[in-house]
């Protein structure tokens, strides 16, 4: 199974790897977004606009996440599928914020084969033939 995203120009100096992925907030639930593509970051992100009305249950887990200049904000810790071309994983770790872009972070990304040729203009995802998870690493 596999998915393919592009490279998009945008307004930045480079071009950015971005992926078409639906995010299932629960039954029924789902919203479309193109999503960043970013090895750096730890967590998937989304924004809180696109999440309106799904928003986490009190008592859910609030993670502190260190933004790029260096200031740190509290955002709701998530658990949605994720799901881009033929690919869905469930629970995966993501954040929301005010007004931030969607991010695939590594709690996606590890999950997967992980390709992005910006001179071909190609961002692939792929399931892995051996996962590294427990099962892969003889616990249960």
């Amino acid at each position: 199974m596999q998915a393919f995203g592009y490279f998009n120009a945008g307004h930045a100096i480079a071009a950015a790897p971005m992926i078409r992925i639906g995010v299932g907030f629960g039954r029924d639930r789902v919203v479309g977004m193109p999503a960043l593509v970013d090895t750096g970051s730890d967590l998937c992100v989304f924004p809180a606009s696109l999440a309106q009305g799904l928003a986490p249950e009190k008592g859910e887990p609030v993670v502190i996440l260190e933004m790029a200049d260096g200031r740190t904000v509290d955002a709701p810790l998530v658990y949605p599928s994720i799901t881009a071309g033929n690919l869905r994983e469930t629970e995966v770790a993501s954040a929301i914020l005010p007004d931030a872009p969607a991010i695939l972070g590594r709690s996606f990304l590890n999950r997967l084969d992980v390709h992005l040729t910006a001179a071909q203009d190609l961002v692939r995802l792929r399931t892995l033939r051996h996962s590294r998870g427990a099962n892969a690493q003889g616990r249960t």
